[in-house]
């Protein structure tokens, strides 16, 4: 896929999310309910080619139509999950530019944007059956292939070093990006992307570590198995936060708990905060911006989304807006935001 040069205006008065290719949710936490909140926010496509790797990298960059302050802004770099794509996730990328972020989303080469919503829903209806192979060991062309992921954390550290060339690409955002104030963050594959780029060593010390990346949002992220073991986390210093929930189980079968925990679990004390929601999904009623078939990722639940939101962006605002490395006050923070909500909040 090679998306044209385009800019459009969005503004969003959205209702609900039953399913795919209905209107994604975008909300504004603490005034109006999950779904139901106007936001004005623009949008910007196109690609950046790494000469290095002669690969080309589809971006799509969120950010608010109106800046609030002069000066450059804190941005966010969020990787999205196996097949998916950077123009998924448009809940939390628009909750955070309304909120005066600039959110880059990169295309990953695992997507399956190019084929389309029909070829996704197909992807994720033949789940079970995958997984039932997979336990067997059994493995047929179209069954899930991670071999590129190395290039995921590069891809990352390639927009960061190419921030000046995305301000050129997006003449509303020049001189607005701080390169002091970066953020990196993913769902699924795209939080063990984030692993890695906060330090997370599966082949090595500091292989594919980013220290331009000050904080880590891991939303879902993967535990022991595969390439990671419990030394991985050694070196995976944080801030970070990361969110699950009861029914987040790996693809493999995993259970939420542990699995979801070994990063909080193994990584330095004072590097992590846990936020556990009671009962979520994989897809934490809707955070990818569709609702897909299959048990794994659940039900429609905007308020789930909305607590993904809104522990998202006070992390965001915690670590890159006042620049604090503090993580027992912004446990104690989210403590009291979410007094009386279904979760649980850790510090390790």
């Amino acid at each position: 896929m090679r998306p044209g040069i385009s800019s459009a205006f969005v503004l969003l008065a959205i209702t609900a999310l039953p399913a795919i290719g209905e209107p994604e949710p975008g909300a504004q936490p603490g005034t109006t309910p999950a779904g139901q909140a106007s936001v004005h926010v623009q949008q910007h496509s196109f690609v950046l080619h790494d000469a290095k790797r002669d690969k080309d990298l589809p971006v799509r960059v969120v950010y608010p139509e109106q800046f609030a302050a002069d000066g450059p802004a804190p941005t966010i770099i969020f990787s999205h999950g196996a097949y998916g794509s950077g123009d998924m996730y448009s809940p939390l990328a628009f909750e955070w530019a309304m909120h005066g972020y600039i959110v880059i989303l990169p295309t990953h080469s695992d997507s399956l944007a190019i084929e389309g919503n029909e070829k996704i829903r197909e992807f994720f209806e033949g789940t079970l059956e995958r997984k039932r192979r997979q336990r067997r060991g059994e493995v047929r062309k179209g069954d899930m292939d991670f071999a590129d992921w190395p290039n995921r954390p590069r891809d990352i550290s390639f927009v960061i070093d190419s921030l000046d060339e995305v301000e050129k690409q997006v003449p509303e955002i020049a001189s607005r990006i701080d390169d002091d104030r970066i953020g990196v963050g993913g769902h699924s594959f795209g939080a063990f992307t984030t692993q890695l780029i906060g330090g997370t060593d599966p082949l090595g010390p500091g292989v594919f570590a980013d220290p331009r990346a000050i904080c880590q949002l891991l939303i879902s992220p993967q535990g022991i198995g595969g390439l990671l073991a419990e030394s991985s986390w050694k070196g995976f210093t944080g801030p970070a936060l990361t969110i699950s929930g009861d029914n987040d189980g790996g693809r493999n079968g995993e259970p939420a708990k542990p699995w979801r925990r070994d990063c909080f679990d193994h990584s330095p004390p004072d590097s992590q905060t846990l936020l556990w929601i009671d009962g979520a999904y994989h897809n934490f009623g809707g955070i990818t911006g569709r609702v897909l078939p299959g048990p794994d990722h659940g039900p429609a639940n905007p308020h789930h989304v909305e607590l993904v939101q809104r522990a998202s962006l006070a992390f965001w605002d915690h670590h890159l807006r006042d620049q604090s490395d503090d993580i027992d006050a912004f446990g104690a923070a989210l403590q009291a935001a979410f007094e009386g909500e279904a979760v649980s909040i850790e510090n390790n």
